[in-house]
């Protein structure tokens, strides 16, 4: 889980060596890329969750019957995501940033559109293999194509090696090709002959329109749970901090590169919460999918509370890497404090919100998340702005607080209250062959 954003990590600390302008426009680009990208990885979820259970049941062809039918989701969407190469110049016209940002911002996301789909593509990949709780393979993936990012970074945005020097744009196209070799190494892993032999890799491989209906019945709430929470962070980065201009904006991208250091590990125990209650709950034992939960909650506080003790006793020298702007960097430790108070709630949001994913119950969270963003984290986001214009970013990152409090109140109490114990979703799938009719043909 961390591969993207560690992507989007490189990207940042090497593009802000091309100036204020570039480091204002590389987050908010991001962003915004990566809520096209957010809603394809939540669909992707569902494959996490399908896999577990039936990984968890001894149905084994199932499991990588699902992965093709997460892997033709994924063509559609890369597809529908370079449909809308034309609007976004429009977008950051809207966001009212700078001239000179605004241009940056729209290369950056329409050249890293022609990456949705590898993207979305190897998710599905990566979930297969942690729902059969094999995740080292995800992460040799990730270590490949990361190595394979920061060289490309180099090369393209600077141009060493024998490349051209693109800036900016440079990373988008790094990173758009790390995706693809993210994407070719998890497939050749899944189609090793052991591996295709034991879960009949090559013979689920069509669209098949009953497995498809249960991808998308559970996916596409995950996808709109997913989308709307980095949409929501695209409007309040694009709008609510853009307003208070660009040494705002600069600090606010420091902050939530230091933020998502923190916080990106707990979403990848959300992976290990989800695939493990998913497997807990094939199995039959919803009192262990519980304590699965409340583990990957334990640690990942735990995680976060040595992340905290470093920021406080090392922060400003940590931002001061980032930047040499003073007001910047004075404005970026403010909001870095903010974060330190939120970041716990938002592990808890995050592993509560997986834990009901691994357990099939998707459509709750899809409402109520779309509806806590717009009400508390944009709703009172401008409303703190507009009574307390001198705070700046701070005003908005305080409703951000809010926001997080709230989700993780609602998850816990869903998870808590137990409805996710009544679904099901291994029902046997009578068109996909069992090992055995696999080995006899």
């Amino acid at each position: 889980m961390v591969s993207r954003t560690l992507m989007s990590l490189v990207d940042f600390v090497m593009v802000s060596q091309l100036g204020t302008e570039p480091q204002a426009a590389i987050v908010p680009a991001g962003i915004t890329l990566f809520t096209f990208i957010a809603f394809g990885m939540g669909a992707m979820g569902a494959v996490n969750t399908l896999v577990a259970q039936h990984f968890g049941r001894g149905q084994k062809p199932a499991c990588a019957a699902y992965t093709w039918q997460g892997l033709w989701v994924s063509l559609a969407l890369g597809g529908s995501a370079v449909a809308l190469w034309p609007t976004i110049p429009a977008l950051f016209a809207w966001a009212g940033h700078g001239e000179g940002v605004a241009a940056l911002e729209t290369e950056y996301v329409q050249i890293g559109l022609l990456g949705v789909g590898p993207t979305v593509a190897a998710v599905g990949v990566a979930n297969f293999f942690n729902g059969i709780h094999r995740p080292m393979i995800g992460l040799w993936a990730t270590v490949l194509s990361n190595l394979f990012n920061v060289v490309a970074n180099y090369a393209l945005i600077f141009g060493k090696l024998g490349f051209p020097e693109l800036g900016m744009a440079g990373a988008a196209w790094a990173t758009t090709a790390a995706s693809v070799v993210n994407l070719l190494v998890l497939v050749a892993w899944w189609v090793r002959p052991r591996l295709a032999r034991e879960y009949g890799v090559f013979h689920g491989w069509r669209p098949h329109r009953a497995q498809l209906a249960k991808l998308l019945k559970l996916g596409l709430p995950i996808g709109v749970h997913f989308a709307a929470d980095i949409a929501t962070f695209a409007l309040f980065t694009l709008w609510l901090i853009g307003r208070f201009g660009t040494t705002e904006l600069a600090a606010n991208n420091i902050a939530l590169k230091c933020f998502e250091v923190a916080i990106i590990p707990c979403v990848g125990m959300g992976v290990a919460v989800s695939s493990a209650v998913g497997r807990a709950i094939g199995e039959g034992s919803t009192l262990r999918a519980r304590r699965f939960a409340r583990w990957g909650n334990g640690m990942g506080l735990g995680y976060l509370a040595v992340v905290s003790a470093v920021y406080v006793f090392a922060g400003p020298e940590i931002i001061a890497l980032l930047t040499d702007d003073a007001d910047v960097a004075r404005r970026a430790w403010h909001l870095l404090i903010v974060a330190m108070v939120f970041q716990a709630f938002d592990c808890t949001q995050v592993v509560y919100s997986s834990a009901l994913r691994g357990a099939g119950d998707t459509l709750w969270p899809a409402v109520a998340t779309p509806i806590a963003a717009v009400v508390v984290l944009i709703g009172g986001g401008y409303g703190v702005s507009v009574l307390w214009p001198t705070g700046g970013a701070v005003g908005p990152w305080l409703a951000l607080t809010a926001y997080v409090i709230v989700l993780a109140a609602l998850y816990v109490v869903r998870f808590r209250g137990g409805a996710w114990e009544r679904l099901d979703v291994t029902e046997p799938i009578p068109a996909t062959p069992e090992p055995a009719a696999l080995a006899t043909s």
